[in-house]
């Protein structure tokens, strides 16, 4: 269990990570629009994808006493984290879609 809990707060951070670094919220914004403009969910593996690249390119060989650092230098993890934070943002842009609508019917 605490195993688990130490993951996700690694997990977690690395989402913090990238958000702060500005890449990763170019990607979140990117998705929030998609999301807003009904776009396939197929459509968010363009800003996945860019945004492991250049993170990839950013983080690599950059080595510190940090986990979260070390991680992004492999190849797979960003990726993961990026296709997360795009999910997050299409959410967002489709709530957002969805709670303009509820409050422009009223």
């Amino acid at each position: 269990m605490v195993r688990i809990a130490r993951m996700i707060g690694f997990f977690l951070s690395a989402v913090g990570v990238e958000l702060a670094s500005g890449v990763g919220l170019a990607a979140l914004i990117v998705a929030a629009i998609l999301g807003w403009k009904r776009a396939g969910l197929h459509w968010l593996l363009a800003p996945a994808v860019a945004g492991a690249i250049l993170s990839q390119v950013l983080f690599a060989g950059v080595s510190t006493g940090g986990k979260v650092i070390n991680a992004m230098s492999n190849g797979v993890f960003p990726l993961i984290v990026y296709v997360f934070i795009c999910l997050v943002g299409y959410g967002l842009g489709a709530l957002a879609r969805r709670l303009r609508r509820a409050g422009g019917a009223t």
